[in-house]
């Protein structure tokens, strides 16, 4: 599976949300449409941005998964229906290290997604 790095500031992270006024981070594509979020910090927290640049990438059909998120993280990613998993990167970490991904066929995820966000999370 073949890998593209993309950060913040660049074309193809603007393209994909994941715009420098709004955040800093990086992120990769692997081959298809699965997105590997590996460092992501927003510069306006708690005005939902990072939930809705997640909510967005799943509506446009992306398998997003996110490398060690921290718990405010976690406590977002909850709400989509994400479930933690171990995956092996390595060219970056010498043991398989935490994932969350969201399974396909979890119809209670998107009645999560719907919910309005908790007030102070971002």
């Amino acid at each position: 599976m073949t890998a593209q790095r993309i950060e913040t500031g660049t074309a193809d992270g603007d393209a994909l949300g994941f715009t420098e006024d709004l955040f800093s981070g990086w992120l990769e594509l692997k081959t298809g449409s699965r997105l590997y979020l590996h460092y992501i910090v927003s510069r306006y927290q708690n005005e939902g941005n990072t939930q809705a640049l997640i909510s967005g990438w799943l509506d446009r059909g992306y398998d997003v998964r996110v490398v060690m998120p921290r718990p405010i993280m976690q406590h977002i990613l909850t709400k989509f229906g994400f479930v933690p998993l171990h995956e092996y990167f390595p060219d970056q970490y010498e043991d398989k290290v935490e994932v969350w991904y969201r399974p396909v066929s979890s119809e209670v995820s998107r009645i999560h997604a719907m919910r309005p966000a908790a007030a102070g999370i971002s």
